[in-house]
């Protein structure tokens, strides 16, 4: 959670260590961290929060197997974000100023992508193995 205080000029953002957060000014990174609490100016600022904590991404596949039988596979996904200032250059996490809400999806646009590479690896080893194979495993 990201707790944002107005102030006449400034706001002061306070963040939760599970959070990394990117302080942008006028283009440029000023600092970045986990669990910052820094003050800083709307009009010239841009801030970027991304989730640092472990996220399940539930999923289901239907498939075929290699001797043509229909099957459903289902499973979890544990995913970490490693590098959060690269997933921030791939994806926009940058927040609103005035309550710390994301402006877009972020967290939808990147369960969707892990999503369908999980789908596609389960897609090549369903297709490719009969399905006595499936059934042992």
């Amino acid at each position: 959670m990201t707790d944002i205080r107005r102030y006449p000029i400034v706001r002061h953002i306070r963040t939760e260590p599970s959070s990394y957060v990117l302080h942008f000014r006028r283009g440029r990174l000023v600092r970045s961290g986990r669990g910052l609490a820094f003050v800083f100016r709307p009009s010239v600022a841009s801030l970027v929060l991304v989730p640092m904590d472990d996220r399940e991404l539930e999923l289901v596949f239907h498939g075929r197997t290699s001797d043509f039988q229909d099957v459903t596979a289902q499973g979890v996904v544990t995913f970490r974000v490693d590098d959060p200032q690269l997933l921030a250059q791939r994806i926009d996490f940058s927040i609103d100023l005035d309550d710390g809400r994301y402006l877009r999806t972020p967290l939808e646009q990147l369960t969707s992508q892990i999503a369908q590479l999980a789908q596609q690896l389960t897609w090549e080893y369903i297709a490719s193995t009969p399905l006595r194979t499936i059934l042992v495993e």
